[in-house]
């Protein structure tokens, strides 16, 4: 009797979307409710056998949201992408979806073949706060100076090292990154802060939100900004925006 063949591997990339408000970040922890872990709950129930993912795009902290987290994961399976789709939205929490999977190379990696991604950081700026925005924006009561705000998100774009703008805790061993853009848009109370690079440090854009925050109130000048670049130290350190107004928009390949 004839031995069936052995089905190949195949490698799918996952394109996520999730509440970060739910989650204890999306990096697997002991006894808590990670991205990562309900992902990997509803990939084991789905091909009946313990599934982890091989790689995401970064690592979002608690409270930080996603609109296009990307990993990636290999899998021995005959099923189509849109059935592995529907399949892992069963199985996960209403929390947090699968917006696409595609079936990739085998030597595509979520993060080491990322060009670029995008994060918003999201601001209402409103005496009276919003409590249907108070999950993914930060309530700033007092006025900000939005053209302060874009003068001073000038100062960022390029390439430089951005050590006096991640954590303490940071541990990488080359701080230097690429800033392509840096947007900001204000619509009515809302104040969006849309910045595109080669990639983050841990904490960067809070802490960029925190700088153009304290220009906006007037405390910071663009030269501060310049001064603190050019002292890579994070001795200056001023506000670290919480992390509910930062969401994870885009990752280009």
């Amino acid at each position: 009797m004839k031995k069936k063949p052995e089905l190949p591997e195949r490698s799918f990339k996952l394109t996520l979307e999730y509440d970060g408000a739910a989650f204890f970040g999306f990096q697997r922890q002991p006894g808590k409710r990670t991205v990562q872990s309900e992902l990997e709950k509803a990939l084991s129930k789905l091909f009946n056998r313990r599934t982890k993912i091989k790689a995401a795009s970064g690592r979002t902290d608690t409270g930080v949201h996603a609109v296009h987290q990307v990993v990636h994961i290999r899998a021995v399976t005959v099923l189509p992408a849109r059935r592995i789709q529907a399949g892992l939205n069963y199985y996960l929490p209403q929390e947090a979806a699968v917006r696409e999977v595609t079936e990739v190379p085998s030597d595509f990696h979520a993060r080491f073949s990322a060009k670029s991604k995008v994060y918003e950081y999201r601001i209402w700026n409103d005496p009276v706060r919003s409590p249907l925005r108070a999950r993914h924006f930060l309530h700033v009561p007092r006025p900000l100076d939005v053209a302060a705000m874009k003068s001073a998100a000038k100062i960022f774009i390029g390439k430089h090292d951005f050590s006096a703008f991640c954590s303490t805790n940071s541990a990488v061993r080359d701080p230097v990154r690429r800033i392509h853009s840096f947007k900001i848009v204000k619509r009515g109370p809302e104040i969006i802060l849309r910045v595109r690079a080669n990639g983050f440090l841990y904490h960067m854009v809070r802490n960029l939100a925190g700088a153009l925050i304290e220009a906006g109130y007037g405390r910071l000048k663009p030269e501060d900004l310049k001064r603190f670049l050019a002292a890579r130290s994070r001795k200056n350190a001023f506000f670290n925006a919480p992390a509910h107004g930062l969401s994870l928009i885009d990752v280009t390949y």
